[in-house]
């Protein structure tokens, strides 16, 4: 269509040329004057043919004019008998007479000028592809830096159809992502134009349709002229019609022969993909899947740690009835707290399972003292006290337990710099520590334990608002009340994780 187009334009103008020199002839021959001696005047359609036509059609017109200011045109003259307008017809002739320059110069403009257009374009054409090579060096390097950044497969994906959007322009790009099982529906996740800005979509996907669904069952990239006359869009009129595309390309997402999705490009007109854009997709669907595959390794690796220390927690609780769900509780009242206060996911996590494994360190502790109904001895207490810094010990010399280390061996600070182990005080003890400490002392003060039974509700926000600012950190216990914990406990309902 682009090349119909094209030629239909190149038509009009060589017909507009063609007849501007006819029109200049005319123009001579109604003045009587000779073609050399206003020769200049078809300068103007040689020079715009060769700067707008193809090189050939610019030389077609160039001849003409040429024709027309030699004797040649003296033939048409005879025909019709006229009077020739040239009486010399030496080629050499310089005098107003001659004619051998102009035609020369009209046919050496025009080859000049079409050389000078091809070497623009070609200029252009490097330089396009140059800008289009950087942008996709950035695309990928954009990506490069989400894997190392650690991104979650949710953020993985957005950001990967923010910058396929980006990179193509096209009406829709997105990622549509495989069914858990075979021939379970899929999902698309992207980026669609629409009035007042670009508008991310999820939308689900018949098994195997369109061009995505084809090119995750056979491995390659694929494209649609015209996807409405598709045979693979069989039930996805209406989502094509809601995407606003007709045109569309489709490049597996794959990683050691495992298929994680497919990439998307849709266009509003009907359009051809050309090899190198193809390949451009197949570059970014290749990242695409390094930064998946680690999303997930990374969320299995999480899962993982979440596990470790529900179990670790499960031991160590089991040694003590009195004390039994502490830790998940805990790590209940933290994640209020925390979401209270407004703190990014990522800090939420390892706030949470730093709370779930605070009391680590209490596995060396011996039973009597663990266990002891009574006050304990200022022996016992040292005892007792060195849970926090066993605890963060174990934390620091496992991996993926680094993160909670400040956590755990922090919890049990105050915040006018009487805790211990360190005696550190205010904004220097770790925020984390500090939810977890409020935490921890709010669970302490609502629970039956061994030596007492659960305080008093009213009592219980009294002590609150007495060690707010000594004991805790204002802001944190300020986030705990706000947090509604109190009145589901008074309600007997236990707190649900957001």
């Amino acid at each position: 269509m682009k090349d119909f187009a094209a030629s239909h334009r190149s038509l009009i103008l060589a017909s507009v040329y063609l007849s501007c020199i006819g029109l200049i002839a005319l123009l001579i021959a109604i003045t009587g004057g000779l073609p050399s001696q206003y020769g200049h005047l078809y300068y103007f359609p040689v020079i715009l043919a060769a700067l707008t036509l193809p090189s050939r059609g610019g030389l077609a017109v160039a001849v003409l004019a040429a024709l027309i200011v030699s004797p040649a045109f003296d033939l048409l003259n005879s025909v019709f008998g006229y009077e020739p307008y040239f009486t010399d017809h030496r080629p050499w002739q310089l005098t107003p007479d001659g004619w051998l320059i102009r035609p020369i110069s009209y046919i050496a403009i025009s080859v000049l000028a079409s050389r000078v257009l091809i070497a623009r374009t070609a200029v252009q054409s490097v330089s396009s592809e140059n800008e289009d090579l950087g942008r996709e060096l950035s695309v990928l390097a954009t990506i490069d830096k989400m894997i190392l950044a650690g991104a979650t497969e949710d953020e993985a994906i957005r950001e990967i159809a923010r910058l396929v959007r980006y990179l193509t322009g096209a009406q829709v790009a997105g990622i549509v992502v495989a069914g858990a099982s075979a021939q379970e529906d899929q999902t698309f996740y992207g980026l669609v134009r629409a009035e007042g800005g670009d508008r991310f979509a999820i939308t689900r996907v018949p098994y195997g349709e369109g061009v995505t669904g084809w090119a995750m069952e056979h491995r390659r990239t694929t494209s649609s002229r015209n996807v409405l006359r598709d045979n693979r869009y069989r039930t996805m009129a209406d989502v094509v019609r809601r995407g606003g595309y007709t045109s569309a390309a489709a490049t597996p997402i794959s990683l050691d022969g495992e298929i994680f999705g497919a990439v998307l490009i849709g266009y509003e007109d009907e359009r051809d993909f050309p090899p190198s854009e193809l390949e451009t997709l197949e570059r970014i669907a290749n990242q695409a899947a390094i930064a998946i595959a680690n999303s997930k390794q990374r969320r299995v690796l999480k899962n993982l740690a979440a596990d470790t220390a529900v179990a670790l927690a499960g031991v160590i609780e089991s040694r003590d009835s009195y004390t039994g769900e502490h830790s998940s509780r805990v790590a209940l009242y933290s994640e209020a707290i925390c979401r209270t206060m407004g703190l990014p996911p990522s800090e939420i996590e390892v706030i949470k399972l730093g709370a779930g494994l605070h009391d680590v360190g209490k596995i060396v502790v011996p039973d009597e003292i663990l266990k002891k109904p009574g006050k304990l001895t200022p022996d016992e207490f040292a005892v007792m006290a060195q849970h926090s810094t066993i605890g963060g010990e174990v934390c620091s010399k496992v991996p993926f337990l680094n993160a909670i280390y400040p956590i755990v061996y922090h919890h049990h600070e105050r915040f006018d710099g009487k805790g211990y182990p360190d005696g550190l005080a205010g904004t220097d003890i770790p925020l984390g520590a500090r939810v977890v400490a409020v935490a921890d002392g709010y669970d302490a003060m609502s629970s039956d334990r061994v030596y007492r039974k659960a305080l008093q509700q009213s009592r219980i926000l009294e002590i609150l608002h007495e060690e707010a600012g000594r004991e805790w950190d204002a802001k944190v216990v300020e986030a705990l009340l706000d947090s509604h914990i109190l009145d589901l406990n008074s309600a007997g309902l236990k707190p649900q994780a957001a």
